[in-house]
């Protein structure tokens, strides 16, 4: 399947009502496990750097291995630039080949939103890129621990989404409707009907930023009421952690050199994704191959 830009995923997907993964691609055995899963679930994908995430990654090494990965997938696979903040990171992103751009400036006044997402879009649908926009605000942070507090937190009002959809031109909107980034603090009050409600009031795909973290149960309702992209990291990573710590308990072997943990790595990040694509509510057909190199 060819490397493929993020509105051509998730038009489908608002059209059918079904969800798509986006997940973190901060290593190679997160790129590689994620793939994995999606290629035997028959599932599209998205695949998004965070430099905020990994500092230590350069977006010129990370970025390269992610197209890599998505021209030779046999799924279709799309990827974005996760929470880019300028101008400038969002052109070094589509120089480097990404199929998508998430620019974030919901930090800034409205009017101000708009005018520097407008000037975004006309740079990246120059040359055929997916933008996606954020407007609200989503509380909590990915990179903070699970007792730190984010931003002050402002739900997307449905008339202004519609209204920014139509000024700035962008192919996908992320929404804050109680959704968080990192871990919950308390119980999550996720609000369906405002979901809804933009749902019917724009025509681009909806994104939820800060899936991670509730029970299964709730994410089949969360798409069913217009999520088209969840972006999933933070309990993924955590879970990859205690993997990692089963593993040093239950061996036999005397020592653990590391690529052992890579393998461990690989096979937690498929195993998860798998389960994952399943959770949200694919129901594509799985195929019936095992990928023996790449």
């Amino acid at each position: 399947m060819p490397h493929v830009s993020m509105g051509e995923i998730l038009r489908e997907a608002r059209s059918k009502r079904y969800g798509v993964l986006s997940l973190l691609a901060g290593s190679l055995e997160m790129v590689i496990g994620a793939v994995l899963a999606a290629e035997e679930k028959g599932a599209p994908l998205i695949l998004a750097f965070n430099q905020e995430v990994t500092p230590q990654v350069p977006m010129e090494i990370a970025v390269p291995l992610m197209v890599n990965v998505a021209q030779r997938a046999r799924v279709p696979v799309a990827t974005i630039l996760d929470h880019g903040h300028s101008r400038e990171v969002i052109v070094q992103a589509i120089r480097l080949g990404l199929s998508s751009v998430m620019f974030d400036a919901s930090g800034v006044p409205y009017e101000e939103n708009v005018a520097r997402t407008r000037e975004v879009v006309r740079i990246a649908h120059a040359v055929g890129v997916s933008v996606e926009a954020e407007l609200g605000s989503i509380a909590g942070s990915v990179r903070l621990g699970p007792q730190t507090p984010g931003g002050e937190v402002s739900l997307t009002d449905p008339l202004a989404a519609a209204e920014y959809v139509a000024m700035t031109g962008v192919d996908a909107l992320a929404i804050s409707f109680g959704n968080a980034h990192g871990v919950y603090r308390g119980e999550p009050r996720i609000d369906l009907d405002r979901i809804r409600e933009i749902h019917d009031k724009v025509d681009v795909p909806l994104v939820m930023h800060g899936a991670s973290g509730l029970s299964d149960g709730e994410y089949p309702k969360i798409v069913a009421s217009g999520i088209s992209k969840l972006c999933y990291y933070t309990a993924m990573g955590m879970g990859a952690i205690d993997d990692v710590k089963r593993m040093v308990l239950e061996t036999s072997q005397e020592t653990i050199v590391y690529h052992h943990l890579i393998s461990r790595a690989i096979g937690y990040f498929y195993a998860e994704t798998k389960r994952l694509i399943g959770v949200i509510g694919w129901t594509g057909q799985d195929i019936p191959f095992r990928r023996e190199s790449w």
